[in-house]
């Protein structure tokens, strides 16, 4: 009896642990954005800790800017029409005031570009430049499309 217990609670548990990851949301537009942007956040993060904690790993700067280009380049249709409909943070701003929008995404898709080619030039100080610039472009557009 007690192994039966146990042989439905192991094939029991791995659902219930994987079916919120699908529950939560189910607009792929608001998917497929907060993937990205989860992944831009992410090499964010990864750089901060080389260039401003000192973390060892200067050669990765390179790779993670990289990173947020490709990120930014995947975007594509990530704001159609219908997409403010579910678990979002997106302004409706965004759909009204399309043209601001667009022009800050390329702004940071600028600055981003920028950063990756002041690391692969590997001056440290000119890339934490480039870094910091690339976080305001962010925070202008996280100001004015984005709740908190």
């Amino acid at each position: 009896m007690i192994k039966n217990i146990f042989s439905m609670i192991s094939v029991v548990t791995p659902f219930l642990l994987v079916a919120p990851l699908f529950a939560e949301e189910s607009n792929p537009s608001i998917i497929h954005r907060q993937g990205i942007y989860g992944a831009v956040g992410g090499h964010m993060k990864a750089i901060k800790s080389i260039l401003l904690l000192e973390f060892d790993a200067a050669k990765d700067v390179t790779f993670h800017a990289q990173g947020i280009v490709d990120a930014f380049t995947h975007m594509g249709n990530s704001f159609p029409p219908g997409s403010d409909k579910g678990e979002t943070k997106a302004k409706p701003e965004i759909w009204t005031d399309k043209d601001k929008f667009a022009q800050l995404g390329k702004n940071a898709f600028g600055a981003a570009n920028e950063l990756l080619k002041t690391a692969q030039g590997g001056d440290k100080q000119i890339t934490l430049a480039a870094f910091k610039k690339l976080g305001e472009t962010c925070k202008s557009c996280h100001d004015d499309f984005k709740s908190k």
